[in-house]
């Protein structure tokens, strides 16, 4: 696996954030370097490799964490704030699946959509 400059700090970012990242974060947080187009090439090729994950919320660019961070979101429809926990109560599901669907789980996103507590007091 071909590991560049760029794929490297990209994912060095990635792995040390306690938060998912968008692409544009990415860039922020590594001083407007290198161009979109590389950054998005290098979390295309990240992604594929199975060395980071991606979620996505309705309308949302693609948030992109670690594969060795747990994250379970909860997204507000109203300001698009996204908060993370990394509690997981998935095994009760995912015995139930494999189970009565015979359905080999290789993961999980899990994300709960609602209005933050913030945009609740407006």
């Amino acid at each position: 696996m071909n590991l560049t400059k760029w794929r490297k700090e990209i994912l060095k970012i990635i792995e040390e954030s306690n938060i998912p990242l968008t692409a544009e974060e990415i860039y922020t947080r590594n001083n407007l370097k290198p161009n979109f187009s590389t950054i998005y090439r290098a979390l295309n090729f990240l992604e594929k490799n199975n060395l980071i994950k991606s979620v996505s919320f309705d309308n949302s660019p693609k948030y992109y964490f670690s594969i060795n961070k747990h994250f379970h979101f909860l997204y507000c429809i109203k300001c698009g704030r996204i908060e993370t926990f990394d509690k997981c109560f998935a095994s009760k599901l995912e015995d139930y699946v494999v189970k009565n669907f015979n359905f080999n789980i290789t993961d999980h996103v899990f994300y709960f959509k609602g209005i933050c507590k913030k945009c609740q007091e407006v």
